[in-house]
């Protein structure tokens, strides 16, 4: 009988022992969830106020350099240089380093 008490009671420290380090572990994780949530946030807040400066950038474009007077899709369209596109990028990209370098 005394082996049965001492073999529980060397379970049941090993299970504290187990509940412990578990205890601590949540604790741990918790607390990264949470630093992972902040910096989730803060990004997203980032991606929001850059989408916002594209948009602002874009809108005060000329509709010429955007290409809506040269849809290529459309059948009258004039655009079939295909640079279309990638002077719209330059122009936006120009447009975004100077937003951002403003004060």
């Amino acid at each position: 009988m005394d082996q049965e008490l001492q073999a529980l009671g060397e379970r049941v420290d090993r299970i504290l022992t187990l509940a412990r380090r578990l205890a601590d572990e949540n604790a741990t994780l918790r607390e990264q969830l949470a630093t992972a949530r902040n910096d989730n946030e803060r990004l997203q807040q980032r991606i929001d106020e850059a989408r916002a400066r594209v948009e602002t950038a874009l809108s005060r474009l000329p509709a010429a350099l955007l290409g809506e007077d040269d849809d290529p899709r459309s059948p009258n369209g004039s655009a079939g240089a295909g640079d279309t596109g990638a002077s719209n990028a330059t122009a936006a990209s120009t447009a975004s380093a100077n937003e951002s370098s403003a004060p």
